[in-house]
């Protein structure tokens, strides 16, 4: 039996406060991190925040880490802030073709200030746009 395929990520707010306190800390460099989840039917829900250190030689555009035993098993979403204005909003080229992880979560913070969430799911051929909800199906906001 195939299951239903995920469609959308649920934050719970103390999780999102996690995340954006680790993204408004490391500001003007780049933070990211693991999202540890459990499936709900079509829906990721996130039980855990674990931050990692950015291991970018230039963590001011780029967020680069070491996938080890600080990553949480399977489901996760893999996730990272873009804090430049220069940036988009959503995944680059570059996040296209280095993400090994199934699922990634875009946080828009060209200031500090989390702007915008931004889910994806790597399908066969191309990274497909998942809806990032609170525990009330209030979708995010997305830029």
């Amino acid at each position: 039996m195939v299951p239903w395929p995920i469609r959308t990520v649920i934050i719970p707010s103390p999780i999102r406060t996690s995340i954006e306190s680790h993204v408004a800390t490391h500001h003007p460099d780049e933070a990211g991190g693991f999202l540890g989840c459990r499936r709900r039917g079509r829906h990721l829900r996130v039980t855990r925040h674990i931050p990692i250190p950015n291991e970018s030689s230039i963590p001011k555009r780029r967020f680069e880490t070491t996938v080890d035993e600080r990553v949480p098993p399977p489901p996760r979403v893999f996730y990272h802030s873009h804090t430049s204005s220069e940036s988009i909003s959503g995944l680059t080229q570059i996040d296209k073709r280095s993400i090994p992880e199934p699922f990634a979560l875009v946080i828009f913070a060209p200031h500090g200030n989390t702007l915008s969430y931004r889910g994806f799911k790597h399908g066969l051929l191309e990274w497909r746009e998942l809806r990032v909800e609170t525990e009330s199906s209030t979708r995010l906001a997305r830029l």
